[in-house]
């Protein structure tokens, strides 16, 4: 088990659990802070599951700001979710 990808899963999945959570506020600069430590971690690694970087920082500039519609918040957190589900953890 690789300890850095785990790392960046874990991540992703804290930021997609706080933009899923549609009851409370969503807190934008704890997500900002996950995202930055998970691309920080993507730079250790040098095999395929880099590509998904590219992924993370396109969904990085469109992180949804605590006015928008929950419908887009949830489809944001749903597509990075969808980036910790597809690394590989070897």
């Amino acid at each position: 088990m690789n300890r850095t990808k785990m790392n960046i899963k874990m991540d992703l999945l804290r930021v997609s659990k706080t933009a899923l959570q549609i009851g409370t506020l969503f807190d934008d600069k704890l997500v900002k802070t996950f995202l930055d430590k998970a691309k920080l971690e993507f730079k250790k690694i040098d095999d395929f599951d880099r590509k998904l970087l590219t992924d993370l920082h396109k969904l990085s500039k469109k992180i949804p700001s605590k006015n928008d519609d929950p419908i887009k918040r949830i489809r944001w957190g749903e597509k990075i979710m969808t980036i910790a589900s597809r690394m590989s953890l070897e």
